[in-house]
């Protein structure tokens, strides 16, 4: 289909961005792919990005000019996706079989219902059941792999197959002891010793099911293993784990840090960056092509969000530097601050 070339500020909703959209720096701002609406509009403008190539969709999608009408949607959406994860859970844990036919169902509704990778990152942001965290990381992790699969450029199929990677990599959880699972607080290490199995048993259920791939069950079998060695269940390197468990993996601790426990408060985004930084690249525990892929492009997503500043202030992200990822610019009191620069200053919390 021919590209067509707009204004941004007179490009019609409904219309298919034709190629990915860099900022001045390079970094990926927009994926192509994604549908024009009046928020997409607006965060291609605060870029100052004055035209776009778009192609006509025949998608059916909410192009409505509130986006807070995308939001509620996602969260429908979302919830609905959560109680069938727990119904697979429970299935399990009831000894029962795997529902493949709801798995698929679940991974498909998620992934044709995202119109943009702001609506997607926006409302993880706002969506943190800490009483439901089992079921809703599940769902999340599924998302995340999703857009990290987009921003690797895979195709439509292995990013289902990612999606359903990221669904079940938890399965094996369902054999863990309930008082275990759910406990209020820290873990000892007896039984954290407990919780590492939940890979091994994860796999037990599904290696002999034929009709989930051979990806999916590699990654549930290594999502925990760590580029230098220092993961379980088996301890092994870069070169022996699947890429799929690599993906998974940097998804599954993105979410787990960010995201409300019943004994801990989630991190900031920027927080987790840092982490990911000092752990991820410093250590050498994900795959550094991945991890920067994925944070190079997730944090571009957090410009125009509202937070609480540790002064008490609130403000507002306006630039996140590339080559400072976890150290934003942000906008209090129509003052501009620059985190790199200001000691003892940070975001607290996202709004």
């Amino acid at each position: 289909m021919d590209k067509l070339f707009f204004s941004t500020l007179e490009c019609p909703n409904g219309y298919e961005i034709a190629e990915d959209v860099l900022n001045s720096s390079g970094s990926l701002i927009m994926t192509k792919n994604t549908i024009v609406n009046e928020d997409i509009r607006q965060k291609l403008l605060a870029f100052k990005v004055d035209r776009i190539a778009v192609r006509e969709t025949t998608k059916i999608v909410n192009t409505d000019n509130n986006p807070k009408a995308d939001i509620i949607a996602f969260k429908r959406k979302y919830q609905n996706s959560v109680n069938s994860v727990k119904e697979i859970i429970n299935d399990l844990a009831a000894g029962r079989g795997l529902d493949n036919e709801k798995i698929t169902e679940i991974s498909s509704s998620l992934y044709e219902n995202m119109f943009s990778n702001i609506a997607v990152t926006e409302c993880l942001n706002k969506i943190k059941i800490a009483d439901e965290y089992t079921y809703s990381h599940s769902v999340n992790v599924s998302l995340y792999s999703m857009l990290i699969g987009k921003w690797l450029d895979l195709p439509e199929s292995e990013i289902k197959l990612l999606m359903i990677a990221g669904i079940l990599h938890d399965v094996g959880k369902s054999k863990i002891p309930i008082d275990i699972l759910n406990k209020r607080g820290p873990l000892t290490k007896e039984e954290f010793e407990v919780i590492k199995m939940h890979p091994l048993l994860g796999y037990e259920i599904i290696k002999d099911n034929t009709s989930i791939n051979k990806k999916v069950k590699e990654a549930v079998l290594m999502h925990h293993e760590k580029e230098n060695g220092t993961g379980y269940p088996f301890g092994i390197k870069s070169v022996n784990i699947s890429s799929f468990a690599k993906i998974i993996s940097i998804a599954d601790a993105f979410d787990a840090l960010t995201s409300e426990r019943v004994y801990k408060k989630r991190q900031t985004p920027f927080d987790t960056f840092r982490e990911f930084e000092r752990i991820g690249i410093g250590e050498g525990q994900y795959d550094p092509l991945i991890l920067l892929k994925f944070i190079h492009n997730i944090s571009q997503y957090y410009v125009g969000s509202r937070v609480m500043m540790s002064t008490g202030k609130f403000g507002e992200i306006v630039y996140v530097p590339p080559h400072n990822i976890s150290n934003p610019v942000v906008r209090v009191d129509g003052s501009f601050i620059d985190l790199s620069a200001q000691r003892g200053m940070k975001i607290i919390e996202m709004l």
